[in-house]
């Protein structure tokens, strides 16, 4: 510690009473003289984020998520701008507040589809299989539901999903796309989608056959068939009505 002359700024010993340069008197307190070549150092100065009060920071937070949210959307109109497709991709949410229940059977469907007034068309129709009803949208997706008796044929889930698929591809133009299997609501459920050539225009259709019930008892088909571009944009939906499956 030393004493600083207030006069010519000339160091003295701190037990000094005037300055031995200028003969000034010295002050009663010292000051602190920092070592050669070290020189002070100012505090460090905040950045801009712990400036802020937590108002304008929470702000700043919801600011920047809306801007994220716009430009997610904005990409996905760029990306989707046909509406239906749109839905397919993010999730259809027609409602489906239409019930049907007949012969054990039960399904929710949209509440603007209609029921047809004569049978359906059924692609994988065989002398065990009875017709149930037909229903259809506006935008030409159709959906034929029929039943069997796995008892009274002594066919297995299994088979009848394969004879099915061998009834449906024994049409020239029959491709099948993809064959798979899943559980809904507690049953086995299988689905086939196909493409077939409507020979009277050339007219390229998809066909999802979905077979769905109990071993030993009661089979049912469930079967929508549209123009390829229709039968796309409703695939969210048709999962939907599928999902609603339930037999007793």
């Amino acid at each position: 510690m030393s004493k600083i002359c207030p006069n010519c700024k000339s160091e003295n010993e701190d037990s000094a009473e005037f300055c031995q340069e200028c003969g000034t008197k010295l002050p009663q307190y010292s000051y602190s003289v920092p070592p050669a070549g070290e020189e002070k150092t100012e505090p460090k100065k905040g950045n801009w984020w712990s400036k802020q009060t937590n108002m304008v920071k929470v702000l700043t937070i919801v600011g920047g998520c809306c801007v994220g949210i716009i430009v997610i959307i904005g990409l996905l109109a760029v990306l989707f701008p046909d509406a239906t497709t749109f839905n397919y991709y993010v999730g259809d949410t027609t409602a489906l507040t239409k019930t049907f229940s007949q012969n054990g059977l039960t399904f929710n469907y949209p509440d603007d589809w209609q029921t047809a007034t004569s049978q359906g068309d059924i692609v994988s129709s065989g002398s065990s299989v009875q017709y149930l009803t037909s229903l259809y949208g506006s935008d030409g997706l159709t959906l034929h539901v029929s039943m069997g008796d796995l008892a009274a044929v002594g066919a297995t889930m299994a088979q009848t999903k394969e004879a099915t698929k061998t009834n449906i591809q024994g049409g020239s133009s029959a491709k099948l796309l993809s064959d798979t299997q899943t559980t809904v609501n507690g049953l086995t459920m299988y689905k086939m989608i196909f493409t077939l050539t409507d020979p009277t225009n050339n007219q390229e259709n998809k066909v999802l056959t979905a077979i769905t019930g109990r071993e030993g008892q009661k089979v049912y088909y469930l079967q929508f068939i549209a123009e390829t571009s229709v039968f796309d944009n409703n695939q969210k939906l048709m999962d939907n009505i599928l999902n609603s499956v339930k037999v007793s």
